[in-house]
């Protein structure tokens, strides 16, 4: 038994064994302690945005792309695009204009138009 332990502390001490340096291990925790606090900083500053952005931001940031509410008309018998055009555009507007922008928002070919037929108005 005595040789054993005479072999085995003789091992030891001529192993090539490589002893990890404390300093080492120290940075090695540090640079992992530092990472983590970056990481938990990183997602605490998000979650506070996202948070603050949800509360104060525009009550719906989706609103302004559909389509708004416009106002329109429904042709009656004898309507015409330039009776709607006088009794709805603007003191001092061209009605020709008028008529153009009717005729470009609702998609017509020509100035036919039909009674119950719905128009968007400029």
């Amino acid at each position: 038994m005595y040789q054993n332990n005479q072999m085995l502390a003789q091992y030891n001490r001529n192993s090539a064994a490589v002893s990890i340096d404390p300093a080492y291990k120290t940075k090695k925790n540090r640079t992992y302690v530092r990472v983590m606090i970056f990481v938990i900083s990183v997602l605490t500053l998000l979650f506070v945005g996202g948070t603050v952005s949800a509360w104060v931001g525009n009550d719906d940031a989706y609103a302004k792309s559909t389509v708004s509410a416009q106002a329109y008309v429904v042709v009656t018998q004898g309507d015409t695009l330039w009776s709607i055009a006088s009794s709805h555009a603007a003191k001092e507007q061209d009605l020709r204009e008028y008529v153009f922008q009717i005729r470009k928002l609702n998609n017509l070919k020509n100035v036919t138009i039909h009674e119950g037929q719905k128009l968007l108005l400029p």
